[in-house]
Formats: structure tokens, C-alpha cells, sequence
């Protein structure tokens, strides 16, 4: 293998973390007596890999890198500074070199400085995220005559790496690691990704972005750009693997790669492309799954099994071989070196923060559960011997031992798990279906970052349950509490750096943050006020004090903070919500230099409430100027704009709306309505059907969908609309009947009192409620007018669909005559006249069945006009034939003339005592003489 292989060999060692060739690990004993000594390329390689970070930070070309014995003016730009010595160094003669080496190139010195920008990385990581503290600051790597400004050293990197209005937390430790890796790898890309010995620098970039991203305080449009822009050259180039590579080696790189793409976009909420990124990583991976079901017991005193969830999976044969192999160079029987320590109940029972100290000697520490009545872990049944050979693949046997899968397969499932959380919004489903990702994590324990990702995971599923909540508030502070644990047998920082990036952990002061959320949460105000005040997360020490009722007390804290540091936009913008006073937000705003738009957003919000729509359209149009990734102020913008009929605003806001959240129903439903008074019904109509794809069960988007679909003549799709808008109201309005007693008990009494609205009145307003008689009317005569359709296909083909539409409105509401004549219309049209004229019929009834006709003369009047048409109605159909079930030509109503006698009688002997010698009376009368005349 040439010198440039083995260079580009060296990359993908320390991107994967393998042992390097002719490297033996130290001892983890001898490692404070022999430090690894750094003389070349290699040697910056394998102390990554062991974990020395710290060696290549002071090596010969970190120190070159950072300057760190030159004599430097106390003015200098440390940006510029850095990146001159970067473009020296690698512009240096093989003489000039940092290490004594024939072979000395260019690419050997972009490989260099690539692997202290990694090692500076990884320091800030360590610092912020696995522990244990790094032993030195940053600043002591700079000239000597820098160090005593680290504060204001700090300052300049928090500013340098703010992005999108967004800015780095102010108490994040060692910051100028992450400021350093990003002047040496994302700053330096361009010249790095000339050199085929830094190929996966870009790769780096993305993972520098990320953190920079996990650091800021809300999400930031540019940097995720940035992100999938890189990891899309990547893919598209390809990742080249040296030959000496093992296959699963390879398989693990690209899953890695596949896993990462998914947690980016998992961050920015994109989650069916994370989805995809995911089942790719699979792909890659050859690693199988499945959620399935197994009969057990979940409680001690539970009698009868019953169907649990369970995850069964197995990792391709060759991953699972190399994830047997320790990564440190241990060989345990879990894996990787993860061990799996409880704690006692003695230790449960007492103080928190004693319960998971417990020494330096262990790993992640899993809490035993300790309940009277659910067991630690679900208790599954044994197989009989028939039922064992009729199990299917990757179907769970109790009686066979669990296979212990790679990490990266672990660090998968748990991405999967991830998943599910984001894609389903029924939470105690949800719950259910993670566990079990969750569960076969921790079954199988081997490396320490995933098996603390798991268990933080399961810390919160547990948080939302009365017998597991007391577990997750000790899990969660013991996971706080491991990161300040010196590395030891069981998980050494080379372990909790492995595969830090093919998992979300969070930041330990996140996690913190965490732990007093879940004491809020548990009513435990003051201990979680303690945390914050710590972390100085003022706007959460403002919220506890508003719990506690303490407003003037949050509002004093607020002014003294002000008074130390006056020019700071966050602590305006808090002071600003606790006053709702828009100068404060103006003033933060100011201050910023206009770049915190967290000011314009707060003071659009404030606009909003107020209505004072077009300040409020202003106000998100600068904010999201800076940063688009806020799909809440897009939403309120769109709202804004449609108050004020600035359409194509509205437009714009909700589009980006649905393109930050698909799942967005309320968006895309507005999107339409803005589409409709623009016009538009075509793209109303696309925008509906995706809002129905997430609300299926509002009725009112059914009825926005089933008015644009009758509108541009899409007739099947305003029948589907109108059955589900009749489905949906009939059972919103649907009463029991000791409901519908005392509504029409109330009815009554109202009646007596004040006239109340009589039954036919009743029916109308719940036939307008429950269905649209202008577009049944519209959809009927499509049919009926032979109309055509969006396609151009005539609407008769309808007819069937159109008629089982009749009959479940009909059904659901069978006393409106409106709809009941509508009916008629399409069974005339059918030439169906018996039915026609039971439609008619039913109209009458409902009409004739009002009470107030007898001392209501519109309702008198409105039942005569009914029965006059109804006569008319048995004079036309009556004679007409139809044929029957043998064939025989027999008459609608051989007896019309007499049913239109008796039904004139009826009203006019029901009537006689309230109307007679009225107009509409007589005209009663003049009916029945004609009709005497009828046989």
C-alpha cells in the first residue's frame, strides 16, 4: 500500500474509531505514565482514537496550528490568526513540517490539520455532552499573551457562531473547542477537499454544523442548508473506502452516514425524509426487525398472559461478528464494555443525587423499577415445543437467547424509535410502540453512549405514568450525574465518543434543563428553580416564579439582571412578556443591531393579539427574514394576511407552513380558502386533500373540500365530501334519547313562554347544520341535466353513487322536506315515479307534522301550500305504471283521487277551529270540490 493509501486509510480509522495497524491500546492504567507521544500523521490518528484528544490539540502541528508559542499583538482578529497559520501550514515545505517525515505532502498536512480540528471537536463534545471535564481550557493552547482574555475570547466565538438570529447558550463550557473546529474544518472545506487524504472532511464539516445547531437557541435555516447541501455532494460523490476494508466496516461507514442524514432532519422536524434516511441506513446495513406480539405478564399479580409487544432483531451476519468485537480493545461478553449497574432500593429510597453517585466504577447506571405491582421488565410465556416450531422468521421465542446486535444497529432502532414519536400524534399509542425499540436496546447492552441514549429514552416515556414516573426522575438524574464521572474499565472516553453521532443525546445542560422541566412537571417548583438559576435560563426562572404566583418577584429579577447587563435582547424581550409592553420587544430589537429576531416575533404575536394586522405582517417579515425556520410565526403571518386580504402574503406564509410541517392540517385548510378567494380552485382543491390527509375527522374542511370540489365539477369527490360532512355532524349531534326528551321538554316550555321554533323549524336548522341543500341540489342535478364533469365525463355515471347518497342522508335526516324534494327530482328523473312519490310524500309529512299550523298562520299557510302540491303530485303520479316483480303493468296509486280527499279532509278537519272562513282555508275547500269530481 502506497504512503497516500495509507494516509486515506487514516481517515476512515478515526471517522469509524478502529485500531490502527501495528497500534496496541494503552492500559487504561498506563495511561497517565506514558501519555501517546505524537511524531506524525499516524500517531495524530490513533491518539483520536484512544481518546487523547488533548495530545493532538498540543502537538506539534496543534501548536503550529494555534500559534501557541508565537508572539502575537493583543489586537489580532483570532479567526484571521488561525486560518493564516492554516494556510502556511499547508503550503510548508516537507523541511518546514511540523513532523519529521520523508514523506511530508500536502496532503499529509490537510490530513493534519483535519485531525486537530476532529480532536478539537471531540474535546468541546466531551466537555459539553459524554465527560469527564477536559483537563485543559482552549485558551491555554493560544499565544501566551491571548490567555488572560478568555473571557472575551468566548464572547467573540458565541458571536462568531450564532447563526439565523439564533444565539449560542451563554454558559456553554469550552466553547472555543467548537469555534476552533470550525475555523479548522468547516472554514478550511474548500482547500481540504482538494486532497483525496481529507475526502471526508465535508463529512466532518456537517457533524462541526450540527453541534454548532445543538448549541443555538432555536433552529437556524442557513446551517441546515448548509448540512444537506454537503451530505448531498457526499452521497453523490461517493465515499471512497480504502480496499483494506472490511465489508462490514463499509457497511457501517455508509449506515453511520445514512443514520446521521436522518438525525438532521429529524432536528428540523422533516421526519418522513428522516424516515427514508433511516430505511436507507437499514438497507445499508443488512439489519432486520420487527415489531410483533407475545404473550406475557406485565404485573406480579397478573393470572392470564396477555399480547405484548416485543422488538425481534438480528444484524447481518458479519456486522454482528465485528459488533462482538470490542471497540476498545476489552473483551466482555456485552459487547462493547457498556455495563449494565442498578441501584438498590436502599439507594432509590433515599436522596436523589446519593441514589446515583454510587462511584466512579460504573457505567450508565439503569434504575430498577422497585414497584408493588409492576414488574421491572414484561415476564413472557414459554413456547410449547409446537408452537416453537410453527414460529416464523424473526418471530420472538422466550426460551432462545437474545442476539446481541451491533451498536449501529442499536443507535437504528433507536433512530426508528425516534421516528414513531414524530409521525404518530396518539400519545399513549406511541408510548406503547417505543418501548419495545427501547427494551431490545437495553437488553443487549454494548457501547455506553447508546445504552444512555436508551435509558433516556425510556426516563421519559415513563415520565407520563404514575408507577414509573418516581424511576424516570432518578434515571434522569443519573444520566445528569454520569457525565461528570472520570472514564474508567467500563466506559472509557474513547467508548462514549464512538458512536456519539449516530444518536440525538442531548447536551448535559439540556439535559439538566430536562430534569427541571420534569420537576415542574411533578409540582417540584422550588428544585427546579434552583436548576435554572443555575443554568441561567432566565425565561424558566420567570416561568417558576409565575407558577409560584410571584410575578412581582419575576419581574424584579428580570430589572436587577437589566441593571448588570442592560443591552441584553433576551432578558428586554422576557421583561417585555411579563409587562406585554411592545417598547420592551422595540428596544431588544434595537440593541441586537436588528438580528435577534426572537424580538420581532414576540412583537408580532403582541400585534397579532391586538389586531393590529399590518404592524403584525411587519413584524414576522423581518423576523423570518432572518430566520424561516419557525413554522408557528409563518402560520400567525398567513393568519394576519388573511384579516387584512393580503392574499398573496397569505399564500406565501402557509405554503412555507406546510413545507416546514406537511402535517400541518389547519395550514393547509387556510392555504385552500386563500387559494379560493384568489380563484384558484384547482389548487384549492390540492391543498384540501392534503389537509384531509391530517384531519380527517373535521367536518369543516370536509365542507371547504365538498364546496371546491362541486365548484371546478369534480363530482365524485363533493359526493365522497358531503357523506363524510353528514357522517361526521350526525355524530357530533348525535343525543341520547334522555337528552332528546329534555331538549324537547325545553322546547315545549319555550314554546309557552315565547312562541319557541316549532318542530319543521327545528328540522330545517339541523338539516343546515348537518348537510349543504344548495350543493346536494347542484350534485343531483348533474345527474338530472346530464352535466359533465372536471374530466369531461358525464355525471349520469354517478347515478347509483348519488343514490346511496340520498338514502344515508335520508336516514340520518328524515324530516326536512327540502331534502326529501331533492330526492324526488332524481327519481323522477330515474323515472322511478313510486319512489318519486313516497319522496314527495315524506316532504308533506314533514311539513303537515309542525304543530304550530294550528295557530301559526305561516305555518297554516306553508302546510295548505304543501297539501295542494302534494295533490297535484298524487294527480300526476298516481296514474303512471311501472312494472312489478312478475312483469305486470300496475299503477303507481290506482287510488290517488281518493288518498288526495283524505289528505285535504285531514287538514281541513285538524284546521277547522283555527281557520275556517281564511283565504288559505278556502282554498282548501276549492281542492276538494275539484276533487270530487276524480274517481
Amino acid at each position: 500500500m502506497t504512503t497516500t493509501e495509507n494516509l486515506q486509510q487514516l481517515q476512515y480509522a478515526v471517522l469509524l474509531g478502529l485500531d490502527l495497524d501495528g497500534q496496541t491500546p494503552q492500559k487504561d492504567d498506563d495511561k497517565a505514565k506514558s501519555p501517546i507521544v505524537v511524531k506524525s500523521t499516524k500517531d495524530l490518528a490513533n491518539a483520536i482514537i484512544q481518546g487523547e484528544y488533548l495530545a493532538v490539540l498540543q502537538s506539534p502541528v496543534g501548536q503550529r496550528l494555534f500559534g501557541t508559542h508565537a508572539a502575537v499583538e493583543d489586537a489580532i482578529q483570532l479567526d484571521a490568526f488561525i486560518q493564516s497559520n492554516t494556510q502556511q501550514y499547508l503550503g510548508s515545505a516537507p523541511s518546514s513540517s511540523s513532523f519529521d517525515s520523508d514523506v511530508f505532502s500536502s496532503g499529509s498536512a490537510a490530513l493534519d490539520i483535519l485531525l486537530v480540528g476532529i480532536a478539537s471537536l471531540y474535546a468541546y463534545v466531551q466537555e459539553g455532552w459524554t465527560g469527564p471535564a477536559v483537563k485543559a481550557a482552549p485558551v491555554d493552547l493560544l499565544p501566551e499573551k491571548l490567555r488572560p482574555n478568555a473571557a472575551e475570547l468566548d464572547k467573540k466565538a458565541m458571536e462568531a457562531l450564532a447563526a439565523g438570529g439564533e444565539s449560542v447558550y451563554h454558559l456553554t463550557p469550552r466553547i472555543l473547542f467548537l469555534y476552533f473546529a470550525k475555523l479548522l474544518i468547516v472554514d478550511t472545506l474548500e482547500a481540504l477537499q482538494q486532497y483525496d487524504e481529507t475526502k471526508t472532511a465535508a463529512w466532518w464539516a456537517v457533524r462541526v454544523v450540527f453541534l454548532q445547531q445543538r448549541t443555538l437557541s432555536g433552529a437556524a435555516g442557513d446551517l441546515k442548508e448548509y448540512m444537506l447541501e454537503q451530505m448531498d455532494k457526499l452521497e453523490q460523490q461517493g465515499l471512497s473506502v480504502a480496499g483494506s476494508q472490511k465489508p462490514s466496516e463499509r457497511k457501517e461507514m455508509m449506515t453511520r452516514f445514512w443514520i446521521e442524514r436522518g438525525l438532521v432532519l429529524h432536528y428540523y422536524t422533516d421526519d418522513k425524509e428522516a424516515y427514508q434516511a433511516f430505511q436507507t441506513a437499514q438497507t445499508q446495513s443488512g439489519f432486520r426487525f420487527k415489531v410483533t406480539g407475545a404473550l406475557g405478564k406485565r404485573t406480579k399479580f397478573q393470572q392470564y398472559d396477555v399480547s405484548q409487544l416485543v422488538v425481534v432483531a438480528e444484524s447481518s451476519e458479519d456486522m454482528a461478528k465485528a459488533g462482538g468485537d470490542n471497540t476498545d480493545g476489552k473483551n466482555t461478553e456485552s459487547g462493547s464494555g457498556a455495563i449494565t449497574t442498578t441501584a438498590t432500593k436502599e439507594e432509590q429510597e433515599g436522596d436523589v443525587a446519593d441514589a446515583v453517585a454510587g462511584g466512579s466504577g460504573s457505567g450508565p447506571k439503569n434504575i430498577e423499577l422497585g414497584d408493588d405491582t409492576l414488574l421491572d421488565k414484561i415476564q413472557f410465556s414459554e413456547l410449547s415445543t409446537e408452537d416453537r416450531a410453527n414460529l416464523g422468521e424473526l418471530e420472538y421465542d422466550p426460551a432462545k437467547e437474545i442476539q446481541k446486535l451491533h451498536p449501529i444497529d442499536h443507535a437504528l432502532l433507536l433512530a426508528f424509535c425516534l421516528n414513531i414519536k414524530n409521525t404518530n400524534p396518539a400519545h399513549g399509542l406511541t408510548v406503547e410502540q417505543m418501548f419495545p425499540f427501547v427494551t431490545r436496546v437495553l437488553d443487549t447492552p454494548n457501547n455506553w453512549t447508546v445504552y444512555t441514549m436508551a435509558l433516556l429514552l425510556r426516563s421519559r416515556l415513563e415520565s407520563d405514568k404514575s408507577r414509573t414516573v418516581e424511576r424516570g426522575a432518578l434515571q434522569m438524574q443519573a444520566l445528569v450525574d454520569q457525565t461528570k464521572i472520570d472514564e474508567d474499565a467500563t466506559s472509557t472516553i474513547r467508548e462514549r465518543m464512538h458512536h456519539f453521532f449516530s444518536v440525538p443525546l442531548p447536551a448535559k445542560w439540556e439535559m439538566e434543563k430536562e430534569l427541571a422541566e420534569r420537576y415542574m412537571a411533578l409540582g417540584v417548583v422550588r428544585s427546579a428553580l434552583d436548576i435554572f438559576e443555575r443554568l441561567e435560563l432566565w425565561e424558566d426562572v420567570i416561568a417558576c416564579h409565575r407558577f409560584l404566583s410571584q410575578d412581582d418577584l419575576a419581574r424584579a429579577r428580570c430589572v436587577e439582571l437589566l441593571a448588570k447587563e442592560p443591552n441584553t435582547p433576551r432578558l428586554l424581550v422576557i421583561l417585555g412578556d411579563l409587562d406585554q409592553d411592545p417598547e420592551k420587544y422595540k428596544q431588544a430589537w434595537e440593541v441586537s443591531g436588528g438580528r435577534f429576531a426572537r424580538a420581532q416575533r414576540s412583537l408580532g404575536a403582541y400585534y397579532f393579539k391586538h389586531e393590529q394586522f399590518e404592524d403584525c405582517i411587519a413584524s414576522y417579515e423581518q423576523a423570518l427574514a432572518i430566520n424561516p425556520l419557525f413554522e408557528n410565526s409563518w402560520y400567525v403571518l398567513g393568519c394576519a394576511a388573511m384579516q387584512v386580504q393580503h392574499w398573496d402574503t397569505a399564500i406565501r406564509a402557509f405554503t412555507r407552513v406546510v413545507t416546514l410541517e406537511s402535517a400541518n392540517g389547519e395550514a393547509w385548510n387556510n392555504l385552500a380558502a386563500v387559494h379560493m378567494r384568489k380563484g384558484n380552485n384547482i389548487d384549492a382543491h390540492h391543498a384540501l386533500r392534503q389537509a384531509l390527509k391530517e384531519k380527517g375527522q373535521s367536518w369543516k374542511i370536509w365542507a371547504n373540500y365538498m364546496h371546491c370540489s362541486i365548484d371546478i365539477g369534480e363530482f365524485t369527490e363533493a359526493m365522497r365530501a358531503m357523506g363524510m360532512v353528514v357522517e361526521i355532524r350526525y355524530k357530533q349531534k348525535g343525543t341520547s334519547q334522555q337528552q332528546r326528551q329534555q331538549q324537547q321538554q325545553l322546547q315545549q316550555e319555550d314554546q309557552q313562554v315565547a312562541g319557541g321554533i316549532s318542530a319543521q323549524e327545528q328540522a330545517a336548522e339541523d338539516a343546515i347544520e348537518i348537510v349543504d341543500i344548495v350543493v346536494l341540489d347542484k350534485i343531483v342535478q348533474g345527474v338530472t341535466r346530464d352535466l359533465k364533469d372536471l374530466y369531461q365525463r358525464s355525471v349520469v355515471f354517478q347515478a347509483n353513487k348519488v343514490e346511496e347518497l340520498l338514502l344515508g342522508i335520508t336516514n340520518r335526516v328524515p324530516n326536512d322536506p327540502r331534502i326529501w324534494k331533492i330526492a324526488a327530482k332524481f327519481y323522477l328523473w330515474r323515472k322511478d315515479f313510486a319512489e318519486c312519490l313516497e319522496c314527495h310524500l315524506r316532504a308533506y309529512r314533514s311539513v303537515i307534522h309542525d304543530p304550530k299550523i294550528e295557530s301559526d298562520q305561516k305555518h297554516f299557510e306553508r302546510g295548505v301550500d304543501a297539501a295542494l302540491e302534494m295533490v297535484d303530485c298524487y294527480r300526476s303520479l298516481g296514474p303512471q305504471t311501472y312494472k312489478d316483480d312478475q312483469g305486470h303493468e300496475v299503477e303507481v296509486e290506482k287510488a290517488w283521487a281518493y288518498r288526495s280527499k283524505q289528505l285535504v279532509k285531514s287538514l281541513m278537519a285538524r284546521t277547522r277551529d283555527s281557520w275556517e272562513g281564511t283565504a288559505p282555508f278556502e282554498k282548501l275547500v276549492e281542492a276538494l270540490e275539484d276533487l270530487k269530481s276524480e274517481k
